[in-house]
C-alpha cells in the first residue's frame, strides 16, 4: 500500500531496536534522516546500516549513541568520527555481495529509507543516481519509506 505523508509521519514506523538501511551516495534521503534523527529522544538502539553517504549524518552524532548505532559497510568522512568514538561498527563486505546479506536475511532489515524520482505516467519511480544494494533492501525490508524528489533524475 502506498500513501503520501510527511517525513515526520513516515518515520514513525521506525521503532527502538529497528535496523534500517539508507540509500547511498548522492541519493541519501536527507529529509527522512532528519525526521528520524529528530525522534532521537524516543528511539533507542536503532541500527543504521549504510554504504558511503554524502551529506550530513546527524544520527552519527556521538551524543546520540543511545539512540543510533552506525553499521557502515564503507567508512566515509561523515561517520568516521563516530566509529572512532566507539559508537558504530564497520562490516567489511564486497559491494557485489551486500545484496545477498539482505536476501538471505543475514542482515534482516526493518526499514529501508530511499530517495526516488516522482512517479511516471505509469506510477513507477526511479532510484535515480544510486541503486547499489537498494533494490535488495527494498525487496527485503519490512517497510520502505521513499522520499520523492522532482529533482531526482530518472534512470533506466
Amino acid at each position: 500500500m502506498y500513501k503520501s505523508v510527511t517525513a515526520e509521519e513516515a518515520v514513525k514506523v521506525i521503532k527502538s531496536n529497528s535496523r534500517i538501511y539508507l540509500q547511498a551516495a548522492a541519493a541519501v534521503p536527507q529529509v527522512l534522516i532528519n525526521a528520524m534523527t529528530a525522534r532521537h529522544e524516543e528511539l533507542r538502539n536503532v541500527e543504521v546500516c549504510q554504504l558511503h553517504t554524502e551529506g550530513e549524518a546527524p544520527y552519527a552524532n556521538p551524543e546520540l549513541h543511545e539512540s543510533f548505532h552506525v553499521n557502515s559497510f564503507f567508512i566515509g568522512k561523515n561517520v568516521r568520527h563516530t566509529l572512532k568514538a566507539g559508537n558504530g561498527s564497520y562490516t567489511p563486505v564486497f559491494l557485489s555481495e551486500l545484496p545477498l546479506l539482505f536476501k538471505r536475511n543475514i542482515i534482516d532489515l526493518d526499514v529501508a529509507l530511499i530517495h526516488v524520482s516522482v512517479p511516471d505516467r505509469h506510477g513507477y519511480c526511479s532510484l535515480g543516481v544510486s541503486v547499489e544494494a537498494t533494490l535488495a533492501a527494498i525487496d527485503n525490508a519490512k517497510h520502505v519509506i521513499a522520499q520523492v524528489n522532482p529533482q531526482m533524475p530518472r534512470t533506466h
